[in-house]
């Protein structure tokens, strides 16, 4: 497996936190944890998830676009497959879509079925393109192009529930409310346009990808080290572990799980100022 990291253009980080390429010369199965949307071109080859409860097959040359994930999924590679993304921050969804990222929760859609017709010939200057500066050069073109400011946008709220689930010490949905200036009817309503889930969930997912993110950058080896007090118990620090990340903590720890350690570990070698960084 090959894996790396590139920054988007400056003007593009706002909305896009990174992009990525994965080769894979063999067929491999693994899983996916919850994850922030993520626009993905199957350059060559083939990719297999059950994300949307039954397993769709993505070949190449398609685009599906993956909304915020809240459960982890299985996901399989065919032989001599390669993958180019895009990971798709809260603000950069309404931005560039504009329509509610709760309707795009735990599912996949063809990109070209969400942006406007005039623009799917960027879509295949991506797949046209000759080398990976190139590809880059064209998702640039492509999500420049599709940035609107149609979409009436509390930026301030998503600034404020951006820090809430990205602060590692423990929060709760009583932080948020006293950060806003807002009913908890009102908070529900924009967490699901803007995170695509209520902010209780949101803050569930958060706090189980930052437990998994702590075992293999701070390369602990006692999982114990990260069961923060939120935790009512051991027993329930393992059962939100394994609902976003997709295993038990000792199971991480102990399994080779290629997909999640290698991204997590080439996540840090590129500057990176999303506060999204720790899923994308």
């Amino acid at each position: 497996m090959e894996f790396s990291y590139f920054e988007p253009d400056k003007a593009l980080r706002d909305y896009v936190s990174s992009y990525y390429f994965v080769s894979f010369p063999f067929a491999i199965s693994d899983i996916m944890r919850a994850e922030i949307a993520n626009a993905r071109f199957v350059l060559k080859g083939a990719v297999m998830s059950d994300l949307s409860g039954e397993q769709v097959r993505f070949d190449a040359p398609s685009a599906p676009l993956c909304g915020p994930t809240y459960r982890w999924s299985r996901i399989e590679f065919a032989p001599d497959t390669t993958i180019f993304g895009a990971a798709i921050t809260p603000l950069g969804w309404c931005r560039l879509f504009g329509y509610s990222a709760e309707e795009a929760a735990d599912n996949h859609t063809p990109l070209q079925d969400v942006i406007p017709a005039d623009k799917h010939p960027l879509i295949d200057a991506v797949f046209d393109a000759p080398d990976k500066e190139a590809i880059i050069n064209a998702a640039d073109n492509l999500f420049t192009a599709l940035v609107s400011d149609k979409w009436k946008i509390r930026e301030d709220f998503i600034e404020l529930a951006t820090n809430w689930i990205v602060d590692p010490e423990p929060n709760e949905i009583e932080h948020l409310l006293e950060a806003c200036d807002l009913s908890h009817r009102q908070i529900q309503r924009l967490c699901k346009a803007y995170f695509g889930s209520g902010p209780k969930k949101l803050h569930r997912k958060f706090r189980a990808l930052h437990a998994a993110n702590r075992l293999t950058w701070d390369n602990l080896s006692d999982w114990r080290e990260v069961a923060r007090a939120a935790y009512y118990d051991q027993a329930h620090f393992i059962r939100e572990f394994k609902q976003f990340n997709g295993r038990t903590p000792q199971e991480f720890m102990n399994g080779p799980h290629i997909l999640v350690r290698v991204t997590l570990q080439e996540r840090l070698r590129i500057n990176h100022g999303s506060p999204f960084s720790l899923v994308g």
